[in-house]
């Protein structure tokens, strides 16, 4: 029997009057039972188009910031949405979702959806399943099935490029002969988005031969490759990516620095450490929690029963001298300074996809 307030709910967005949902009428919507499911179904296509596009934003936002949060019964019913903008929002609301059954939707929608931002979305959704499937974690018959439809897209020409390639993305994780060849095949397309793919797929094979391309492209002049280089070098823990990575966290373009950041952390050692530790003091907010957290990845690896001890004392420090007022001093004495930061990201700074989990 669906809830009272949520039926009072439903006729509210039909009405969409603009004004924000309150958070309890936000709970509503959080882990609905299968009727309350059906009933949101039969509702959503009168809900007006802003209406929808405005609550399924606002639903992404919160579940980001809520791990706990599960509006999947509001995303699966919007996935099916006439309008592209919103199915693409599903898709991000669903990006953590792992229900077994949810692979063949994505298949579906990855091979009939007229859009293809939302089949190249879909795509790169089944990696999710390609990597359970590597530790087998999800049923043979369905990983066949991904693999299989994943296999097909990238051996189609007439498929989009920004789909085959997050195809590629996406089952560059499987143990299959098939991959070198096709990872090789995209490094050597004349499409520098599937270059920019192939080293995203290199990373992902946890295989040191790929090794020389990656250390090229650490250096490469494209900032999206670097970026991707520079993940690569931190999945395949490349010691001798360290002396370019230790350059690269003053990469003039911010998602580059973090990138290099997050490899310090993978890879280790006492290089590694050193630098992470000056990091973890810099003033700029997202290279500050970039270093916080490659050092607890790299204290997890010491001890993974007592993870965050390094990050835990380094904010405890921050917070005992900001309490004395040190806070300046700290900044000028122990940490790189802006400029050598470059806060200022690259103008010029390529489109990004807004929740693939690779780009966080």
């Amino acid at each position: 029997m669906m809830r009272k307030r949520l039926q009072e709910l439903l006729n509210r967005l039909q009405a969409w009057d603009e004004s924000p949902l309150t958070d309890k009428e936000i709970s509503l919507l959080n882990s609905m039972t299968f009727d309350e499911q059906r009933a949101f179904r039969e509702v959503w296509p009168h809900v007006p188009l802003h209406g929808r596009r405005q609550l399924l934003q606002h639903l992404v936002d919160e579940a980001e910031a809520d791990v706990r949060l599960d509006f999947s019964g509001v995303f699966l019913a919007a996935l099916q949405d006439p309008d592209e903008r919103v199915r693409l929002l599903a898709l991000d609301g669903l990006w953590e979702y792992q229900a077994e059954p949810f692979a063949e939707t994505l298949v579906q929608t990855m091979n009939s959806d007229p859009s293809v931002a939302v089949r190249a979305q879909a795509a790169m959704s089944l990696g999710k399943f390609t990597m359970a499937s590597e530790m087998d974690e999800i049923e043979p018959e369905t990983a066949e099935m991904v693999r299989s439809a994943l296999f097909a897209v990238w051996n189609s020409p007439d498929e989009d490029v920004e789909v085959r390639r997050r195809a590629l993305e996406a089952v560059s994780c499987v143990t299959h002969e098939a991959i070198p060849g096709m990872i090789e095949t995209a490094y050597r397309d004349k499409d520098e988005r599937m270059n920019v793919s192939a080293v995203f797929a290199m990373g992902q094979t946890l295989d040191e031969a790929w090794a020389p391309y990656v250390l090229k492209e650490l250096k490469s002049p494209r900032p999206e490759m670097r970026y991707e280089a520079a993940r690569a070098a931190g999945e395949l823990q490349l010691t001798d990516a360290l002396p370019t990575l230790l350059d690269m966290v003053n990469d003039p373009d911010t998602d580059v620095r973090i990138a290099a950041i997050e490899a310090l952390g993978l890879i280790g050692g006492d290089r590694a450490l050193q630098a992470l530790m000056e990091l973890a003091r810099n003033e700029n907010d997202a290279i500050r929690e970039a270093a916080l957290d490659a050092l607890d990845v790299i204290d997890f690896n010491q001890d993974p029963l007592s993870p965050g001890r390094l990050s835990w004392l380094l904010e405890q420090e921050a917070s005992t001298m900001a309490s004395m007022g040190w806070d300046e001093d700290l900044d000028e004495e122990e940490g790189p300074d802006d400029e050598e930061l470059g806060d200022e990201d690259d103008e010029d700074a390529w489109a990004r996809d807004a929740d693939r989990d690779r780009w966080n």
